[in-house]
């Protein structure tokens, strides 16, 4: 999962310049759920190919693995927007057939300007048939209150739009085996229901 930082982390780079020492911070925390109409094997089998984030993120161009494993624990790819610009990914935890959690980071820093960042796939039998998918993301700030305020403002909005596209690109892949266009994401982004600081966030406590 890749957060466009070009269009959302500049301002809140040069706020948080002005101010001077990290403390305790709050989170953002948001859930997309979308509803695939694969089968839970087939969606697991799809999901658990850590090299195709590009066919359905919006605007990544490609996937590399950069680790000698491709799945489970350690696995560690980049995601590229552009041809030099990526973003580091790395699974922390493996739920076989389930889910796993990544974390968002350039070398050994956290993805910029957060002090945690860390995303979620979780997969399940829905109950219609199909697949339900719950995309997770939480993104903790650093200077206390102040970290925590900019955090609701314009963090949290931001990781719901973008969300929603993501879920709304994996619907259109999972389901047709193409890659996600715009177009596919704007006509599926209705069918992505959102929550803030809901039960899937519970994976990140």
């Amino acid at each position: 999962m890749h957060l466009n930082r070009r269009h959302t982390l500049v301002l809140l780079q040069s706020v948080l310049a002005l101010w001077g020492g990290p403390a305790a911070a709050g989170a953002s925390c948001v859930t997309a759920a979308v509803s695939v109409a694969v089968s839970p094997a087939r969606a697991w089998a799809i999901l658990s190919d850590f090299s195709v984030a590009h066919l359905y993120v919006p605007d990544l161009t490609r996937t590399e693995i950069i680790s000698a494993q491709s799945r489970g624990v350690g696995a560690h790819r980049r995601v590229y927007q552009g041809e030099d610009d990526y973003l580091e990914e790395t699974i922390i935890e493996w739920r076989d057939g389930q889910g796993f959690v990544i974390k968002l980071h350039n070398g050994e820093e956290v993805m910029t300007p957060f002090t945690r960042a860390q995303f979620s796939y979780s997969l399940q039998a829905a109950p219609a048939g199909g697949t339900a998918v719950e995309l997770s993301m939480i993104a903790q700030m650093p200077w206390g209150k102040f970290g925590e305020t900019l955090g609701d403002w314009f963090v949290t909005p931001v990781i719901e739009d973008t969300l929603v596209q993501v879920a709304a690109g994996l619907k259109s892949f999972y389901e047709t085996g193409k890659a996600a266009t715009d177009d596919d994401r704007e006509r599926l982004a209705k069918q992505v229901s959102v929550v803030v600081d809901g039960p899937a966030c519970e994976v990140f406590r």
